[in-house]
């Protein structure tokens, strides 16, 4: 698999879930991390992500951008980049299954959400607390 995962979040976010992966799954040379601190704008953290994604498209095929959420400015500046060149891809709202999931699997990013997806539930609904009697 010539893939590399991107993770882009706010603050230390991307290399703390980086350290939890490779704490449950070893050292993942195809995983790397970048975050995005209060001091920076969209157009600077756009700039950065694009350099950073150019130097990786010089080792990879392909790269999936995992952002931590949906409209925030790390995966805006990833949907730039989507624009810029069809190798890469962008999925927001990543957690720790689908990020051990892309580094593992060789699927398509639809099959990763797909999934991963199965993985989020309400466990209340699934247990039966014990009620005590007054």
């Amino acid at each position: 698999m010539n893939r590399a995962i991107l993770l882009v979040s706010h603050g230390n976010l991307a290399s703390t879930m980086k350290d939890c992966v490779e704490l449950i799954a070893g050292k993942q040379k195809q995983l790397f991390a970048l975050g995005m601190d209060d001091q920076v704008t969209l157009d600077s953290f756009t700039r950065e992500l694009e350099s950073a994604v150019n130097q990786l498209l010089d080792w990879y095929k392909e790269i999936i951008i995992l952002a931590d959420i949906k409209g925030g400015t790390p995966c805006n500046a990833a949907t730039l980049q989507v624009l810029k060149d069809s190798r890469v891809q962008v999925i927001a709202g990543f957690h720790l299954g689908l990020v051990i999931e892309s580094c593992l699997s060789p699927v398509s990013p639809e099959e990763l959400i797909a999934n991963t997806s199965m993985s989020i539930s309400y466990i209340n609904s699934t247990v039966n607390p014990i009620k005590e009697e007054l």
